[in-house]
C-alpha cells in the first residue's frame, strides 16, 4: 500500500488495545508490513501515564509513531479536538478502530460520522464484536453505520477468521478435488464444532452476565466456523463472492435443538446477580440445502471446563455392516479435524490393516497430522493487515451479521433455568447425552 494512512484506536488503553492491537501493530511494523503508516493515535479517557505504560513495551521504532489524545466517546468536544488533528492529515487515509464497550458504538459512530462530513480523506471504520445484542439492535447499528459510511469502508471484525486453521478449511476444500468431492451428505454423517475454555468469566462478570454464551460465541465465532465449513464454492475467489456464499448457507441454517448450562459458582462471580445467563451452550444445527440435508452440525461452547479446545471435526459415515461382519470388528469412522487450540493443525484419521500377517485383520486407527506454520503470532496481525490493504474477505458484511442474529434470535431470551455443571469437568453430562 503506497497511500499514507493514520490509525486511530478508540479505547486505546483498554484490554483489547493493550493485549492485542498495539502488540500486533508493533510486530507488523517491525516486519515491514505497514508501509505508509504515518501515526497511530490512542484515544482514551485514561491518563497519559496509562498509555505510556503500553507504549514502553513496544518496539522503539514503532513507539515513535504512537501518540495519545484524551478522548471521551460521548463528548462532542473530544471530536472537535480530533477534528483539529485531522486538519493536518490532508490526503491521508484514516482508519478508526472501535476498541470500545459495545454500549458506546452507536454514539461513537454518529459523532464520528458527523465529524468526518467535514473532510474528504478516505476512511475506514472497524467494529469489534458484539455487533448488536439481538437482531433489532444489529439492524439499528447497521442503519447508523450506513448513514455515514459505505459498506466498502466498514470492517466488522471476528478475530476467529484471522486464524490459519479456519482459513485452511477453505484451502483444503477448494484446492483439492479429493476432499471437495466427498464434502456432502453422501459421505459425511455429522460435524462437531467446539470452542471450549478452561477459564471462567475472569472479572468480566458484569459484561458477560448481559451477554452469555449464545451472544458471546454461538452467534459469531461458532456460526462463522460453520459457514466456512458448509459454504458452496464461490464463483470467483474474491471477497464479494466469498461473502455471498457465506450468506447463502447461513440463510439455510436453523437450530433444531439447544441446551444451556451454567458452571457452579457463576452466580458468585463479581458483577453477576441471581442470573439465568448461560456459560455453556450446545446446539444441533441443520443446514437445509442439497449438500447438507440431514447432516447435523453440533455447535458447542462453554467456560470453566477441563481443557481449552477449539476445533472443527468432520465425521464420515460408517462402513457397510456386511464389511464389519467380515472383519469381526467395527472400524472407527474416518475424521478430518481442523484444530485452532491448543494447537494449530490439521488431522486426518483413517483405518489401516495392522502388520499381523493376516489379510482379514481388524484395522487400526491411523493419524496423519499437519501443523500450520505461520509468520504471524496472532490473528489480529492478519486482520489488521487486511484492513490496511483493503481486503474484506475475512470480515462480516451487513446482511451477513443480520442473518447470524436471525439464526439465534429464537433462543436469546429463554426463561428456563440452565442446568448446573461442575467447574473443571470435561463435558457436562447433559452434553454427553446430547451428542452422537
Amino acid at each position: 500500500m503506497n497511500r499514507s494512512f493514520s490509525l486511530f484506536i478508540l479505547g486505546g488503553t483498554g484490554d483489547l488495545a493493550k493485549k492485542k492491537l498495539f502488540p500486533a501493530l508493533s510486530r507488523l511494523y517491525t516486519k515491514g508490513y505497514l508501509n505508509g503508516l504515518d501515526r497511530v493515535y490512542s484515544l482514551a479517557r485514561s491518563k497519559r501515564e496509562d498509555w505510556e505504560q503500553v507504549v514502553c513495551r513496544l518496539d522503539a521504532g514503532f513507539g515513535k509513531l504512537c501518540n495519545f489524545l484524551p478522548f471521551d466517546a460521548r463528548d462532542w468536544n473530544s471530536y472537535a479536538e480530533l477534528g483539529k488533528l485531522i486538519e493536518n492529515l490532508k490526503g491521508q487515509e484514516l482508519i478508526f478502530f472501535l476498541a470500545l464497550s459495545p454500549y458506546l458504538f452507536e454514539d461513537t459512530i454518529r459523532n464520528l460520522g458527523k465529524l468526518l462530513r467535514n473532510y474528504t480523506n478516505p476512511r475506514k471504520i472497524v467494529i469489534e464484536k458484539p455487533f448488536g445484542f439481538d437482531l433489532k439492535s444489529a439492524k439499528r447499528l447497521n442503519d447508523i453505520l450506513h448513514r455515514y459510511f459505505i459498506e466498502e469502508e466498514i470492517y466488522r471484525i471476528d478475530h476467529f477468521l484471522g486464524k490459519d486453521t479456519i482459513q485452511n478449511i477453505f484451502s483444503l476444500r477448494f484446492s483439492n478435488t479429493i476432499f471437495e468431492g466427498i464434502w456432502n451428505r453422501n459421505f459425511i454423517e455429522h460435524v462437531k464444532i467446539y470452542a471450549l475454555e478452561k477459564v471462567g468469566v475472569e472479572g468480566r462478570g458484569e459484561f458477560y452476565d448481559k451477554v452469555g454464551a449464545i451472544r458471546d460465541m454461538l452467534q459469531n465465532h461458532m456460526l462463522q466456523m460453520l459457514a466456512f465449513t458448509a459454504m458452496e464454492p464461490p464463483a470467483y475467489m474474491s471477497e464479494k463472492f466469498i461473502r455471498d456464499e457465506k450468506v447463502k448457507v447461513l440463510k439455510n441454517t436453523r437450530i433444531e435443538r439447544l441446551i444451556r448450562g451454567q458452571y457452579e459458582g457463576y452466580r458468585q462471580e463479581i458483577g453477576v446477580e441471581n442470573s439465568k445467563t448461560e456459560t455453556f451452550v450446545l446446539a444441533k444445527v441443520l443446514v437445509e440445502n442439497f449438500r447438507w440435508h440431514g447432516v447435523p452440525f453440533y455447535l458447542m461452547t462453554g467456560k470453566a471446563l477441563s481443557e481449552k479446545l477449539t476445533q472443527i471435526e468432520i465425521v464420515f459415515r460408517e462402513v457397510p455392516q456386511s464389511f464389519t461382519k467380515l472383519l469381526d470388528c467395527k472400524p472407527h469412522q474416518n475424521r478430518i479435524v481442523f484444530q485452532t487450540a491448543p494447537e494449530s493443525k490439521l488431522q486426518i484419521v483413517f483405518e489401516l490393516r495392522p502388520p499381523t500377517g493376516r489379510f482379514m485383520a481388524c484395522p487400526v486407527e491411523t493419524f496423519m497430522e499437519y501443523r500450520f506454520p505461520s509468520e504471524f503470532e496472532d490473528a489480529y496481525e492478519v486482520l489488521l493487515l487486511d484492513i490496511v490493504e483493503g481486503d474484506q474477505s475475512l470480515f462480516i458484511r451487513g446482511d451477513e451479521i443480520e442473518t447470524l442474529w436471525e439464526v439465534v434470535e429464537p433462543y436469546l431470551n429463554m426463561e428456563d433455568e440452565p442446568f448446573v455443571y461442575p467447574k473443571g469437568v470435561k463435558l457436562p453430562k447433559e452434553a454427553e447425552e446430547f451428542l452422537p
